[in-house]
Parts: structure tokens; C-alpha cells; sequence
């Protein structure tokens, strides 16, 4: 335990230690929406997720790893987990060597397919000194580290070192119809969204009342005077929102009583 402190305070400074002992300390006495939805839907022999921005899969803070890593084996689920970014995309996989019923998309969702660019960190930031998520940040918006940065963290130090490290790359895209077909899924049960400030342009395509969705968690922390739209858009499709940390997760009445 001492051993793995004193990485974390090397890596990540004072900040990242204190930040990690948060979130050990709120997940040992509450889930998440999301880990509340997931632990309904894997006791079901063919649920469907789909993850949107999975990154490496193993992170502290991805909501589906855990569980997904222990009950895909057990049933018939399937996890769609889509990822752009090449180096994450290969460790992501790495990350779920094994285990059954997962497939990869290398690709990003946006409102339209073909090609756009994508921004993203270029180096590793542990190497200078610099906290491990900022590799977390690619986005198809080039604004996230310019005004969406400065309307939530604000680190200007950070926001530097990412800009003078940052590249632009190709990545190819698809609309999450296209993803649905492309994969052959008729229904989803979970999900996710995690894509630094695009979900708007993601959640404002899907036809919800032509595909069932039962729960939807996407990242708000970033939409800032979009969210009341986005909330809106949610509210018109039949669901209740509950907010919780950077997210809103998004359920119906059915399910009311799971979140009681």
C-alpha cells in the first residue's frame, strides 16, 4: 500500500493522491447510477452495452470495466466498446484479452461518418510530471482545451503543457445508427458516452423512439449552457436524469425504483 502512495504521489502529485482517495472513499459506501443499471441489466442473458469513448478500459474512473471483465464470460451479453485513438484502442483490447462477447470499433461517433480530426494529447504526461488523465482528453471538438477547459478546470498550467504537446490526427467516423448496424444490434441496454464535450452532437442523432434504450449515462461536466438543452432533449424522449459527479445518467420510470 505504501508503495503504491508514493507512485501515486510521484506521478500524480499531491492533486492525483487526493483525488484517487476521494473516489476510493465514495465508491466503498455508494455505486454510481450506472454500476446500479449494470448489476440489473448482466442478470439478463443477452443484454447489449455500448461504450462510447472507451479509452483503455481499465481506468479508475470507467464505470463498466469492473463488471464487464467479470460477468461478460458468464452469459450471452455483448459489449461494443469504440475507441479512435490507436495506442488506447490496442491497450483496450489488451485490457479485455479473453473475455467473451466484446467487440472493438477503432472509430469515433459523430454526427456525420467520414473522416474528421481528432485532437489529442501526443506524449505521456506521467513521464513530465503531469498526471496520468490527461491522456483522457482527445476530443473531436479542438475547443476542449481551450474554452472548455477554462470554464472547468481552469489549470493553466496543464492546459500549456497539453496545448504545447497536443496533435491533430485523421480518425474515421460513424453515427451511432451506422455503429448499431454495423454490429447488428436492434436494442441497447446501457449507454455510455464519454467523449469530452461532443455529446450533444451524439445524443441530439439518436432516434430513440425507433431504437429501445433503456439507460443512458453520458458526461455533462462540459456541456455547461447546453446541458438544460441536452436535459430537454432527454426529458421529450421519456427519461428522468439524475446527476451524478461529471455525469447524468439517464433512466426511465420503470426502472425509478432501482435509483430510490
Amino acid at each position: 500500500m505504501i508503495q503504491r502512495v508514493v507512485k501515486v504521489l510521484r506521478d500524480e502529485g499531491f492533486p492525483g493522491l487526493c483525488s484517487r482517495v476521494k473516489w476510493f472513499l465514495v465508491r466503498a459506501v455508494t455505486n454510481t447510477p450506472p454500476q446500479t443499471a449494470l448489476q440489473k441489466i448482466v442478470q439478463n442473458p443477452d443484454f447489449v452495452i455500448v461504450q462510447i469513448g472507451a479509452h483503455e478500459g481499465n481506468t479508475r474512473n470507467d464505470p463498466l470495466f469492473s463488471t464487464l471483465h467479470k460477468r461478460l464470460p458468464k452469459g450471452n451479453g455483448r459489449a461494443i466498446l469504440v475507441e479512435p485513438v490507436k495506442e488506447s484502442f490496442e491497450t483496450l483490447k489488451a485490457n479485455y484479452r479473453g473475455v467473451s462477447g466484446v467487440l472493438f470499433e477503432n472509430v469515433a461517433i459523430s454526427d456525420h461518418s467520414g473522416e474528421a480530426t481528432f485532437y489529442r494529447l501526443g506524449v505521456d504526461p506521467v513521464a513530465y510530471g503531469h498526471p496520468a488523465w490527461l491522456t483522457q482528453l482527445g476530443s473531436l471538438k479542438k475547443e476542449r482545451m481551450g474554452e472548455l477547459w477554462d470554464k472547468y478546470e481552469r489549470d493553466e498550467t496543464l492546459k500549456e503543457f497539453y496545448l504545447k504537446h497536443c496533435v491533430e490526427e485523421t480518425v474515421q467516423c460513424l453515427t451511432f445508427a451506422e455503429l448499431l448496424k454495423r454490429n447488428n444490434v436492434s436494442k441497447v441496454d446501457l449507454l455510455q458516452i464519454d467523449v469530452e464535450g461532443y455529446e450533444y452532437e451524439i445524443l441530439r442523432t439518436i432516434d430513440f423512439e425507433k431504437i429501445p434504450i433503456r439507460f443512458v449515462n453520458y458526461e455533462s461536466a462540459l456541456l455547461h449552457e447546453r446541458k438544460p438543452e441536452v436535459e430537454s432533449l432527454m426529458h421529450r424522449f421519456g427519461f428522468l436524469l439524475k446527476d451524478h459527479g461529471q455525469d447524468t445518467f439517464c433512466y426511465r420510470e420503470a426502472d425509478a425504483s432501482l435509483f430510490r
